[in-house]
């Protein structure tokens, strides 16, 4: 199984003129060599000839130790491993390439690292399940890296299937793949929330509860606003008390005695 990749020296990638010239390295040459029509990962990769590794606002720059070979897997590797999950231009491409090399790749790595995380997301992203076997042996690992992207911070699901603890932070129809940064890391330190419980602690009930509603009625005014209407003062509070129960229960609806669920 090769699977090759066509090696691409560029200065510019769709539109966006590298720091350097190099070569496309990961998802960029996944891009590249199966014109992937899909929105672009904020940060591409390429293999640089200097021996000096560093990254811009589009780009990551890599030495040329990190070249990877011209091959669909090698690419793929890459791509998990330095950059992370990008599940929408991942689904594209599997929806590209079919599931032979999918499967061609995990049966002849069953146990690898990101032969499994590949295919892992295949089958979630596709919901279609590959002619594999599952596997009976070897470590459950991971499938988000935390060193590159926030995973999910309160479940993590064992999947025997591939040996593969699922943290991604979502479900398929919603799972926003996050970018650790420092400027993101900083503000995790500053652990915010616990801030804002101990101010909030030192407030009042009462002072609470009449700010939550003033707010609760602002809002409700503002959703007439939208739409061009003036409701009684009344109506107002009700739709209120109504957006202050959204996520707990469905009561009627102020305005159409439907239910809060069907508000919009």
């Amino acid at each position: 199984m090769t699977y090759p990749i066509a090696p691409s020296q560029v200065t510019v990638f769709l539109d966006r003129i590298t720091p350097e010239p190099g070569a496309l390295a990961g998802y960029a040459a996944l891009l590249r060599a199966y014109e992937l029509a899909v929105p672009l990962p904020d940060r591409l990769a390429i293999i640089s000839q200097k021996h000096r590794q560093y990254r811009t606002e589009e780009w990551q720059v890599f030495t040329p130790r990190y070249q990877p070979e011209e091959t669909l897997v090698a690419h793929l590797t890459f791509a998990l491993k330095y950059e992370g999950i990008e599940l929408g231009l991942l689904k594209k491409l599997f929806k590209t390439l079919g599931p032979q090399p999918i499967v061609e790749w995990v049966t002849q790595e069953p146990l690898g690292q990101y032969s499994r995380k590949v295919w892992f997301l295949y089958e979630w992203l596709l919901e279609e399940l590959l002619d594999v076997p599952d596997l009976t042996t070897g470590n459950y690992l991971d499938l988000v890296d935390e060193r590159l992207q926030y995973g999910s911070t309160s479940e993590q699901v064992s999947v025997k299937r591939q040996r593969i603890r699922n943290n991604l932070p979502g479900v398929r129809e919603f799972c926003p793949m996050i970018r650790k940064t420092p400027v993101l890391e900083s503000y995790r330190q500053l652990d915010l929330s616990r801030h804002i419980k101990q101010m909030i602690g030192k407030i009042h009930p009462d002072v609470m509860g009449r700010t939550a509603a003033f707010l609760l009625l602002k809002d409700s005014r503002a959703s007439y606003a939208i739409e061009g209407e003036k409701p009684p003062q009344t109506r107002a509070q009700r739709w209120g008390r109504a957006l202050g129960q959204a996520g707990h229960e469905t009561p009627d609806c102020p305005r159409t005695g439907a239910s809060t669920a069907d508000r919009y």
